[in-house]
């Protein structure tokens, strides 16, 4: 014969609380001291809605650093890069990379600059003057 539990219940009582969805601002009387919403549909929701916000970000980021690669790859392929083994910063701009957004920065050893890894492809300014880059693939580089 199985035993049936009872739920426990505590005898404590707790004062009226606001509920912690910004858009419920609901008062409630908590059962336990850790409850901060007035419902679990109420907590269930803002730790969905707080997720979707950091998947959000973290959707953008890649997105944007996708493209940059579809665009060094576009570039390095062409007659240009190919015959000059330097693309310059305007045509850069002109395909819309975003130089703020990349995976990582590495140093090349051989010229000790700074080179912006997207996915497999890194982008190094060769030219600060006339703002000339070299776009290589990453298995090129010694880390």
């Amino acid at each position: 014969m199985k035993k049936e539990l009872k739920k426990r219940t505590s005898n404590r009582r707790y004062p009226i609380r606001t509920c912690k969805k910004p858009d419920c601002n609901e008062g409630f009387i908590p059962t336990d001291a850790r409850q901060v919403y007035c419902s679990e549909q109420h907590r269930i929701d803002f730790n969905n809605d707080r997720r979707k916000l950091k998947e959000s970000i973290d959707i953008s980021f890649l997105k944007i650093v996708k493209k940059n690669r579809t665009v060094l790859h576009k570039i390095a392929a062409s007659d240009f890069y190919k015959k000059n083994k330097f693309a310059h910063k305007s045509l850069l701009e002109y395909e819309d990379y975003d130089f703020k957004k990349y995976h990582q920065i590495i140093i090349n050893q051989r010229t000790q600059n700074e080179v912006h890894i997207c996915y497999d492809y890194g982008l190094e300014l060769i030219d600060p003057i006339n703002q000339n880059f070299s776009i290589n693939n990453t298995l090129d580089y010694d880390l």
